[in-house]
């Protein structure tokens, strides 16, 4: 057999292999490509102006480009895990995601093709925050013991979404984040304006949502006790000289301690859009495969065809 006929029958494999496998997989990637609405902040803007203001101005819209989250992204080495949260539709296998910041579609999803016709769908569950506001740094495990999140209480209830921050209270707005509780607590609120901790300033979640120990000082990630039970805690902040001497004080070991998180390997290539995995390099791949193939077996096909012909 001569050695350009065994080439040949190669280079038919080669193109052979790299054809079939570049069928399946565009085959594959129509199929499994879902059929949604292309949603962009522009479209929210023209109905929801005042959503869309609200988000951009609060921490949910900044999640990305907030200053103090970049210097401590940087300097943890830019972890994927970060990503997780920060920003919109973060896909690990190519370090890309879909938007800046929380977007609309974290909460507000699928996108129904027809919108507005039919009404975006509203995720308000805690377990839809959870999926970001969940570990130790966040007081998650607090807040799964509270009265609140037994009676079902979601935290849409005082926590404004688009704002990311605390609701005002209509009629409510002097006093501050406890016009919150005062809007449901009224019984135990009769005699506390007339208290001394209410003459001082003190509002109710100094008291029941404290959890920095006793200087005050939080770090970020760090969250208030979501358990909502004023502790020893919460009265040392204020009455530490008062109550205990000071090696006593500093034997609580009050202040929090931020949970050391894992570093993932870091992509230097981020890139804000997304970009597909390209099929022709699986192409490529079985046709080099195909080729090696076509080498190998070339001698038994010329034999086989030989036959065959002697045959006829």
């Amino acid at each position: 057999m001569s050695k350009t006929k065994r080439i040949m029958i190669a280079l038919a494999f080669a193109l052979i292999a790299a054809a079939a496998t570049l069928l399946v997989a565009q085959a594959q990637g129509q199929a499994e490509t879902p059929v949604r609405a292309q949603v962009d902040s522009s479209d929210c803007y023209a109905c929801h102006q005042d959503f869309q203001e609200a988000w951009a101005s609060g921490a949910h819209g900044h999640a990305t480009n907030d200053p103090i989250f970049n210097q401590m992204w940087v300097d943890e080495g830019q972890p994927g895990a970060c990503l997780v949260c920060h920003v919109t539709g973060y896909d690990p296998a190519t370090g890309t995601w879909e938007k800046d910041g929380v977007a609309c579609e974290t909460c507000h999803n699928p996108v129904p093709v027809n919108h507005p016709e039919e009404p975006m769908p509203i995720d308000q569950s805690t377990e839809q925050c959870g999926q970001c506001h969940s570990d130790a740094r966040f007081g998650w495990d607090e807040w799964q013991t509270s009265t609140h999140f037994q009676r079902a209480m979601t935290c849409s209830v005082c926590h404004d979404p688009h704002t990311a921050g605390l609701k005002i209270v209509e009629g409510l707005e002097t006093q501050g984040s406890s016009g919150l509780c005062i809007n449901c607590h009224r019984d135990y609120m009769t005699d506390f304006p007339y208290s001394n901790h209410s003459q001082a300033g003190v509002q109710c979640v100094d008291c029941h949502l404290r959890n920095f120990g006793a200087s005050g000082d939080r770090s970020v990630h760090t969250m208030p006790d979501h358990g909502f039970t004023a502790n020893l805690s919460a009265c040392s902040a204020c009455h530490a000289d008062q109550m205990h001497g000071e090696t006593a004080s500093e034997a609580l070991n009050l202040v929090a301690t931020a949970t050391p998180q894992p570093l993932l390997a870091q992509d230097d290539s981020l890139e804000s859009e997304p970009s597909p995995v390209s099929p022709y390099g699986f192409a490529g791949l079985a046709g080099l495969l195909g080729l090696a193939g076509g080498v190998v077996l070339a001698p038994w096909l010329d034999k086989a065809y030989r036959k065959l012909n002697r045959g006829k």
